[in-house]
């Protein structure tokens, strides 16, 4: 069977050029275009239907969908109520979860078909009915099993390093959020605003494709990688090296900027590449972090900025030019994505089909 999935996606590259994940990468601006007209209604409101009086969010997912879980925790901490992400595994093999009438419990599944994340609903759907199931698949047992339903619309998706579901997801999460922001009458409007120039946003992450491909040309010679964020981008940054490793098998690791600095920058000792975040907030701290790395340990960096970096002059210095965090959020996705597939290129890996990795696509 996985010889003829192999064969299957290098037809595919053959006639289109194009593998798999390239081919899903391109589609994400148009799904999340058509997740703006599903849920956004012409007068702001949103046509999203969970229950009343939520004080806090569960975000409960396995692999990328965590990511995006914990990602959208913090916006929702932010911004709308206290939230907490739990990986689906040991949420269901916790003890201890408490279970109360003010916390919705979302559960994320491409598929719709997670063994640990149905395991970690069934666990709780007795004691609760507010549970929540953003899925890719409907009439999945997950879709069936919660008691409110979101669909993310993102379309089959094949290669196993999941790209496009991912963004949906996210995106539909930051919605979530701000449909609790509603119901407690806080305004969203500039958040709307945000989340309706994304489709744009990503569109434009191709320009970096330049940038992009002299690093993945550096990074194919590494063994080791680490990428270093913070506050809801160290998530994102997990995300990132998810990607990298699954599709090259680098083994890359995700680092909290400040924390990077007690203990973990040791491993800068043998050769490891290193990409850094700068998103609007802390600059000068995560700057002067980037400084020590770059002047006592030489490393080869990729930066991903949100704004210009002056006296930093660098082939791989990517600045985004992004003034708020969702569209940095979305920008970085993509880079790490584009970043991911052309490194496995440059390796020769098959990429739609890593080698020990399996996916439920339905």
């Amino acid at each position: 069977m996985k010889n003829i999935k192999f064969i299957l996606n290098k037809l595919i590259s053959v006639f289109t050029g194009k593998t798999n994940m390239e081919l899903e990468i391109m589609e994400q601006s148009d799904i999340i275009s058509n997740l703006i007209k599903k849920y956004i209604k012409s007068d702001s409101k949103l046509n999203i239907l969970i229950p009343d009086n939520i004080k806090n969010i569960a975000i409960i997912g396995s692999g990328s969908s965590y990511h995006c879980a914990a990602i959208a925790a913090n916006f929702f901490r932010n911004n709308a109520c206290y939230a907490q992400a739990y990986y689906s595994s040991e949420f269901y093999l916790s003890e201890n979860i408490s279970v109360n009438s003010e916390t919705l419990y979302i559960f994320i599944s491409q598929s719709g078909e997670t063994s640990d994340t149905n395991l970690a609903l069934k666990k709780i759907s007795n004691k609760t009915d507010k549970t929540l199931a953003l899925t890719n698949t409907k009439n999945s047992s997950l879709y069936n099993l919660a008691k409110y339903k979101m669909l993310i619309y993102a379309g089959e998706e094949k290669a196993i390093a999941s790209t496009k579901a991912v963004c949906a997801q996210l995106f539909c999460l930051l919605l979530i959020a701000l449909k609790i922001m509603q119901k407690q009458e806080k305004p969203i409007n500039n958040f709307l605003f945000e989340l309706k120039k994304v489709p744009e946003s990503i569109k434009n992450s191709f320009n970096f494709n330049e940038k992009i491909n002299k690093y993945a040309a550096i990074l194919k010679n590494y063994d080791n990688a680490a990428i270093l964020a913070s506050g809801m981008f160290y998530p994102l940054a997990k995300e990132g090296a998810l990607k990298i490793k699954e599709t090259s098998y680098i083994n890359t690791t995700a680092y909290p900027t400040g924390e990077f600095l007690h203990g973990h920058i040791a491993i800068l000792n043998k050769t490891c590449a290193v990409i850094i975040l700068i998103n609007n907030n802390n600059v000068e701290f995560t700057k002067n972090v980037l400084c020590k790395i770059r002047d006592e340990y030489h490393s080869d960096l990729l930066i991903i900025s949100a704004i210009e970096l002056d006296n930093i002059s660098l082939d791989t210095l990517i600045s985004t030019k992004t003034k708020y965090d969702i569209d940095f959020l979305f920008v970085s996705l993509l880079i790490f994505q584009l970043l991911a597939l052309k490194t496995s290129n440059l390796l020769n890996r098959n990429i739609d089909n890593p080698n020990g990795l399996t996916k439920i696509v339905k």
